[in-house]
């Protein structure tokens, strides 16, 4: 949540005068993320986020926008973006599609203890079965397609190990049949810093930017792979566990996802590997902004090279609850 298009406060209010959200109050730059650029904004009604968008296509503003609002209409825990009086959720300013979305209660909790991971897999698999009836589609734009492109332009930064590692992780995903697995509407982001909550309870999922249609053992793997590890990275079953159980108290995965898990927790490491060392080597311009190291995630898919981890709780049929 990085600044790239500045906004006045002047500006503001003539956006505001699409809204039936009250006189604005206060007004204040986000400096965190890296995609769009964000603000919170407090009226006299209420607190929200306003968002400007950098880099999406109307018709994926259309799909993150409206899958927020089918699944808040479901009971979902997520962030909801608010209409204007045309209906429409978001319009033109600065020359950026921007949008207003309901700020949600609580605080990213910087180290989630097992509570908070039962919570999110709960959360998670409601999310899941929530979309099923989401009729609209997105490809995963962080997808196998674009690794490979990816992987092409940082050749010079990579050395022959790593670009082996990929290979490897590549040539897996061609020869497993992704295209078998469950899927639907995914968040495809998931990290702790996406998440709210207000001491044991969780405040909500924020940041849809790359929702998206997708297998949903994806989306299981890139939770553990942020929500689950030690300083090391490594997994913690524990808190592995705790994901687990609480995704299947609402959904059960299926045969298939549970022996595609091993390889989507690899490969959602290379993803995070390379496009956080894609934004450190093609910096974009703007204010307050900041790159995340890719260093972990290449550490990280590395370890999840080396053998084939499944938490004990999945080695064991589970009905739902």
């Amino acid at each position: 949540m990085s600044v790239y298009t500045s906004v006045d406060f002047e500006q503001l209010e003539h956006f505001l005068l699409r809204y039936d959200l009250g006189k604005a109050i206060a007004f204040k730059a986000v400096a965190a993320g890296i995609t769009n650029s964000n603000y919170t904004l407090e009226t006299d009604q209420g607190r929200f986020v306003l968002t400007l968008y950098e880099h999406h296509s109307d018709d994926e503003l259309d799909y993150m926008l409206s899958l927020q609002r089918h699944l808040v209409k479901r009971a979902v825990r997520c962030a909801q973006p608010a209409k204007d009086r045309r209906g429409e959720f978001y319009s033109s300013l600065n020359n950026r599609p921007a949008a207003i979305i309901h700020l949600l209660p609580g605080e990213v909790q910087s180290r989630p203890n097992i509570e908070h991971c039962a919570l999110i897999g709960a959360e998670l698999g409601k999310f899941h079965l929530a979309g099923e009836d989401f009729e609209a589609v997105r490809a995963n734009p962080r997808g196998l397609d674009w690794i490979v492109a990816v992987r092409d332009m940082l050749q010079e930064y990579l050395d022959d190990v790593d670009q082996a590692a990929i290979e490897s992780s590549l040539l897996a995903a061609r020869n497993f049949d992704l295209d078998s697995l469950p899927r639907g509407a995914i968040h495809a982001d998931l990290f702790h810093d996406n998440a709210l909550f207000v001491g044991e309870v969780l405040g909500g999922i924020l940041d849809f930017d790359y929702a998206c249609t997708d297998c949903y053992v994806l989306d299981i793997a890139v939770l553990l792979n942020d929500w689950c590890i030690d300083q090391d990275y490594q997994l913690i079953d524990t808190r592995v566990s705790a994901v687990i159980d609480g995704y299947q108290q609402q959904r059960c995965l299926e045969p298939a996802e549970i022996e595609a898990l091993p390889l989507m927790l690899r490969l959602t490491a290379l993803r995070f590997w390379l496009s956080r060392l894609y934004d450190k080597t093609f910096p974009l311009c703007g204010e307050l902004t900041f790159t995340k190291c890719p260093d972990q995630f290449r550490e990280m898919h590395r370890l999840r090279g080396i053998g084939a981890y499944l938490p004990d709780n999945l080695h064991r049929p589970r009905q739902r609850a």
